[in-house]
């Protein structure tokens, strides 16, 4: 059984630089970068979006209902337990950080892990976008099981903690900053927060604005 080593998925240990500014990008991005699945996993008639999406769900596509959230077309894990996140300075705070979703609920960041935990191969879908399917599983390197050593997510990141922590106090429920460009989900950071799965730049972040005194993690961690 092979592993997409030609992947260059998402990493979650985050290479820190001197300074870094992104620009916001358009989905059209995607093309040619790491989750352009079209050369790895070849074949079938289905554009790149399909590896992922699925416009229309027919009678012959076994879905469960729960599987809604942005057209998706990739199986879930049934995984459920990754761990819980921990520290001096931010398990006190009250917020929401056990609960990772499931199958049944699935969070922004269950659709991350349904590839990047490795219980499940990178090319099973519903809806078939080749003949073969489930024999391309997550490398090591880019399989994420634990949460307790990963950046939280799925915790309510409102007012009140980024006061308590000295975080950047969110813009609203939907995003922190007033822009729009670094989303929160249900007033939730999940993993889509920093990354950006359709940029094919660096390690695929969302556009945070250029950031003088140090990286884009200063951007939030003040």
């Amino acid at each position: 059984m092979r592993t997409a080593k030609a992947l260059g998925l998402v990493v979650l240990v985050v290479a820190l630089t001197a300074t870094m500014g992104f620009a916001k990008v358009g989905k059209s991005a995607i093309v040619g970068g790491p989750h352009d699945l079209r050369t790895e996993l070849g074949g079938g008639s289905y554009t790149l979006c399909n590896y992922c999406h699925i416009a229309h769900k027919f009678s012959n596509v076994t879905a469960p209902a729960t599987a809604g959230p942005l057209l998706w077309n990739h199986t879930l894990s049934s995984k459920t337990t990754y761990g819980v996140y921990t520290s001096s300075s931010f398990s006190g705070y009250n917020t929401d950080i056990t609960d990772v979703g499931s199958v049944s609920t699935p969070t922004v960041s269950n659709l991350c892990l349904s590839c990047h935990d490795g219980t499940i191969a990178i090319d099973s879908w519903y809806s078939a976008v080749r003949g073969t399917q489930n024999s391309v599983f997550m490398p090591s390197d880019r399989t994420v099981t634990d949460l307790t050593q990963q950046h939280p997510v799925n915790f309510t990141y409102n007012a009140a903690l980024a006061n308590a922590a000295g975080l950047l106090v969110p813009a609203s429920t939907t995003s922190v900053d007033g822009a729009g460009e670094i989303p929160l989900f249900e007033g939730k950071m999940q993993c889509a927060t920093c990354h950006d799965p359709h940029n094919a730049s660096g390690i695929m972040t969302q556009a945070f604005p250029t950031q003088s005194s140090g990286t884009f993690c200063t951007y939030c961690h003040k």
